[in-house]
C-alpha cells in the first residue's frame, strides 16, 4: 500500500512541477497582485510551500523504509 501512495506522491509533485513552469511561471504575467506582491513571487511560494509539506509526507511513507527495519 505505501508503494501506491509513494508513486501517487511522486506524480503529484511531477505534475505540480511541470504545471508550475508550463502555465503558472508564464513570461510578462504579473497580476493579480496578492497586496503589493506580484503574481510571480506569492504564486512560487505557494508552490514551494506545497513540494515542502509533500516532501514530508514522503520522508514518512517512503516504501523502502519497510525493508530495512526486517
Amino acid at each position: 500500500m505505501n508503494s501506491q501512495k509513494w508513486i501517487l506522491l511522486v506524480s503529484t509533485v511531477v505534475l505540480l512541477t511541470l504545471v508550475s513552469f508550463l502555465f503558472l511561471f508564464s513570461q510578462g504575467k504579473s497580476n493579480p497582485m496578492l497586496g503589493p506582491v506580484p503574481y510571480v513571487f506569492w504564486v512560487s511560494f505557494l508552490v514551494t510551500c506545497i513540494v515542502v509539506v509533500l516532501t514530508f509526507v514522503g520522508s514518512r511513507i517512503f516504501p523502502h523504509l519497510d525493508s530495512n527495519k526486517k
